[in-house]
């Protein structure tokens, strides 16, 4: 008697969570589809104008929202899993085979999809019910969907191609290119060969040289003084003279 009520109670939660989980998918997904569609536009439109970098740059904000649609399509399908095997889930105690990987996938993305509360809700359920969550069931390119990473410059390149082709723009990606992979200037030995120029300016300026090495302690001292003392007497009156 106690087992049947148990179950029954697990099914009307499963049923509401997933009525609810329907319900916000339709929202996010109307969401980040409507924003996708407006950047790629606009990528596009800058491509068609010559500002080639200017698309590349908005590159990586489309592949955010080209990701999590791609993250609440694999979502639905869990749904849809769960939905559809429920009663066997009810009758049982154990998870059915053809269920553990939907369900388990539920549970490994409600710590990671924030903005979707009933995830929570669905993790509480199905390890109330079944235990400790096996991330060995999970979904391997769900997992690989939700992984941080960051976006190289040939997925950015091959983006903005996939969206020439779409849209039927010529575009020709070899300067683009030029620019992304020019190699870097060296700027350490720049710099390095600019103070050795000032330094010897400076020297020249005060006719003074640095210390030199010496067993004698206080004549490196005595130098030091020497030329911090010129320097600033040198400054301080041409501050008083303007």
């Amino acid at each position: 008697m106690l087992e049947g009520l148990l179950k029954s109670k697990f099914y009307a939660k499963s049923k509401s969570l997933l009525k609810m989980s329907k319900a916000r998918l339709e929202v996010l997904k109307k969401k980040k589809s409507s924003v996708a569609r407006f950047l790629k536009n606009d990528m596009a439109e800058l491509l068609r104008s010559g500002f080639d970098y200017n698309a590349y740059c908005r590159a990586d904000g489309l592949l955010v929202e080209q990701k999590m649609i791609a993250c609440y399509n694999f979502i639905e399908q869990f749904c849809g899993c769960i939905s559809s095997n429920l009663s066997a889930m009810n009758k049982q105690r154990e998870c059915p085979e053809e269920c553990k990987e939907a369900a388990q996938s539920l549970i490994y993305a409600a710590a990671r999809v924030s903005e979707f509360p009933e995830l929570r809700d669905f993790r509480t359920l199905f390890t109330e019910r079944y235990g400790t969550p096996n991330e060995s069931f999970v979904n391997e390119e769900f997992i690989e969907t939700l992984r941080p990473k960051s976006t190289t410059k040939e997925l950015k390149l091959q983006l903005l191609h996939d969206i020439a082709e779409e849209f039927n723009i010529e575009w020709n990606s070899k300067s683009l290119e030029q620019k992304l992979f020019k190699p870097p200037r060296e700027h350490s030995v720049n710099i390095s060969r600019t103070d050795t120029l000032l330094s010897q300016r400076t020297r020249a300026r005060y006719r003074i040289s640095y210390p030199t090495k010496t067993t004698d302690n206080q004549q490196n001292i005595s130098d030091i003084s020497r030329f911090c003392s010129k320097l600033f007497f040198s400054d301080s009156s041409k501050i008083n003279s303007i």
